[in-house]
């Protein structure tokens, strides 16, 4: 392939380099937009495949990467056979783990594939379900019961409703004498208010 010159300093190179260079870029743009604090130790993580006293390529570290990316996006994994959640916090903690046990030289290096993160990122996801049935199961079983039938439904129930008020009843009318006119009643009524007041 013809090689070409760095418009800066004249060097000249393949043009493989510069494709390379261009898919590290957009690599690391990727890993960047998921989190930086997370790709820094995604970055750590790849190194566990570096082979001893040698220098991991950019090719190489390249592969790993875009073999990561996709969960990192999608915040999953498949692993035997399964899909389980990995949020942020899980893939942090994840890889944590595996870099203490580098660190107590517990890890056997360099890491051929990304099986043992995997393996830890399933069992997480699997403790988190126990947990989550574990917390619905005690819900169900201290949760509230369901009001009875003859029991209040609601707290206006349980206030006692007040007394029905007596209801005036209205005063008789005086008793009229049989076949008495109201006409004639009246005059009489007139007649014994005058002798009342003549004698």
């Amino acid at each position: 392939m013809t090689d070409i010159a760095c418009p800066a300093c004249g060097a000249e190179f393949d043009l493989t380099v510069a494709f390379a260079c261009e898919e590290e870029r957009l690599a690391f743009a990727r890993l960047a937009s998921v989190s930086i604090p997370l790709g820094t130790r995604v970055l750590k993580y790849v190194e566990l495949f570096r082979p001893a006293k040698q220098r991991l390529t950019i090719a190489k570290k390249v592969k790993l990467l875009q073999q990561l990316l996709p969960d990192l996006e999608r915040w999953a994994i498949t692993h035997k056979g399964r899909d389980w959640a990995a949020p942020r916090e899980a893939w942090a903690q994840a890889i944590d783990q595996m870099l203490a046990a580098r660190d107590a030289q517990r890890l056997e290096l360099p890491m051929k594939g990304h099986g043992y993160l995997y393996a830890i990122l399933a069992g997480m996801a699997d403790k988190h379900e126990d947990l989550a049935e574990q917390r619905r199961e005690q819900e169900l079983r201290t949760g509230p019961r369901a009001a009875t039938i003859n029991g209040p439904t609601s707290a206006a129930d349980l206030v006692e409703p007040p007394a029905p008020r007596a209801v005036p009843r209205p005063v008789p009318a005086a008793p009229a004498l049989a076949g008495m006119s109201p006409t004639v009643r009246a005059m009489r009524a007139e007649i014994e208010s005058r002798k009342g007041t003549t004698s």
